[in-house]
């Protein structure tokens, strides 16, 4: 396809992506600093209020993600976009009637991550349907880092609203705002210019095809191995996300005993180099490494590894150490989901990219389930932060073993989907 036929419009996809992928966001983590509030209300450990703030909310987007592809693939990533959103600012605004109670909280928050999961599981078919093939990973890193930056917002919109409001119900449901927003966009995309690719009708035929491949997708080894490295890659990243603020902050021997204030002082430029990492992966993948991925991947996860085996070694006295590690752990590890769905936008072909897209998504999810209840439990039982530090080493640096075993996926995709893909 010719340089003409991928319209200027596209860049207004592009920001609009970014919009409805961090407002969307935003409601995942917006409940975890009110935490501490949840839990003198409900009267509940924050262990379980942390469960049912988030692991709740993940379980749920994860299962969505992963069922969202097959509807992506038949009725379009707008339409998609627009239902989510719809029902992520109904559930928002449930909070004010229905999070009275733990199980009425529970259950509000399972219908936010249902709600949810689909926004960020469109990326492959985002990518196919306006973007240039040599585009995509560049689009499924801006992905990657609205995904961060909407966790950013959450972590200072609903705070905000508690302090305007003076109650945490009345400041969750205030999340349905950014959302409205971000339907809006979604809106103005659903009324606007077709994408230049587009799915043909779909016939008794295609639709035969279209199950074949899908069938096709799921007997390559490449498929799964794209999976695994999706839940590596989030175990990794969301259990140091949980470990790494308690291991700062409370006192020594178990951690480094630098207290709240310092633990976020410290670990807050980790934020932002994993945002820059996700920027930087198609860059380097695609410009050094010439689309080829097993090599960068493998060195990212193995330096990933290697830096968390070094935590073992910092005291409160490391000075810039204590910033610097943690920040490199997470710029590494961020070129990994990134590089997955920029390779599925790449070489699926429109037929499974939206189904191989989600379920990449939901696993990633899982991985981040995973993360979570592994670390806590392994914390809880040994009482330090060294055994799930030696954990989420193993863990990253078996993605980085396994990237060796990432092949293009069969011919037949690229020969069935040479339109779509070629320049």
């Amino acid at each position: 396809m010719s340089e003409k036929d991928y319209p200027k419009y596209r860049w207004f996809v592009l920001m609009a992506m970014i919009i409805i992928t961090a407002f969307g966001h935003s409601v995942c983590i917006g409940a975890a600093p009110l935490v501490g509030e949840i839990s003198k209300t409900f009267g509940t450990s924050l262990g379980e209020t942390t469960a049912m703030s988030m692991m709740a909310y993940m379980l749920a987007a994860a299962v969505s993600c992963i069922l969202s592809g097959f509807i992506i693939d038949k009725i379009g990533f707008i339409r998609v976009w627009i239902i989510s959103l719809v029902l992520l600012i109904i559930s928002s605004l449930f909070m004010n009637w229905t999070s009275f109670t733990p199980m009425g909280y529970t259950l509000t928050r399972l219908f936010q991550g249902f709600s949810e999961g689909p926004i960020t599981a469109v990326i492959a078919t985002v990518c196919q349907e306006w973007f240039r093939y040599r585009e995509r990973s560049y689009v499924a890193a801006a992905q990657g880092f609205a995904c961060w930056l909407g966790l950013s917002l959450g972590l200072v919109f609903t705070p905000a609203m508690l302090e305007l409001t003076n109650d945490w119900h009345t400041a969750l449901a205030w999340s349905a705002a950014p959302c409205a927003i971000g339907l809006a966009f979604a809106i103005i995309l659903y009324a606007g210019p077709k994408p230049p690719v587009t799915a043909p009708i779909i016939t008794c035929e295609q639709q035969d095809i279209y199950k074949s491949d899908f069938k096709l997708a799921l007997s390559t080894a490449t498929t799964f191995i794209l999976f695994a490295l999706a839940v590596f890659d989030t175990w990794y990243q969301q259990a140091f996300n949980d470990m790494a603020p308690g291991f700062y902050a409370v006192e020594a021997p178990v951690g480094l005993g630098l207290g709240p204030m310092g633990a976020g002082s410290n670990l807050m430029w980790a934020g932002y180099a994993s945002m820059l990492g996700g920027l930087a992966a198609p860059f380097v993948v695609e410009k050094l490494f010439k689309g080829k991925p097993r090599i960068p991947l493998f060195i990212v996860c193995t330096l990933s590894a290697a830096l968390m085996l070094c935590m073992r070694f910092v005291t409160a006295e490391s000075g810039i150490i204590l910033i610097l590690l943690p920040a490199l752990m997470l710029f590494f590890s961020s070129f990994v989901n990134p590089t997955i769905f920029g390779f599925i936008a790449k070489h699926y072909p429109h037929s499974v990219a939206g189904r191989i897209g989600g379920i990449a998504s939901g696993m990633a999810i899982v991985g981040a389930v995973l993360g979570l209840i592994v670390g806590s439990a392994v914390l809880h039982i040994t009482g330090t932060y060294y055994i799930p530090m030696i954990i989420m080493a193993c863990i990253i640096f078996i993605a980085g073993i396994s990237v060796a075993f990432l092949e293009v996926p069969p011919k037949v995709f690229l020969v069935r989907s040479a339109q779509t893909n070629k320049n």
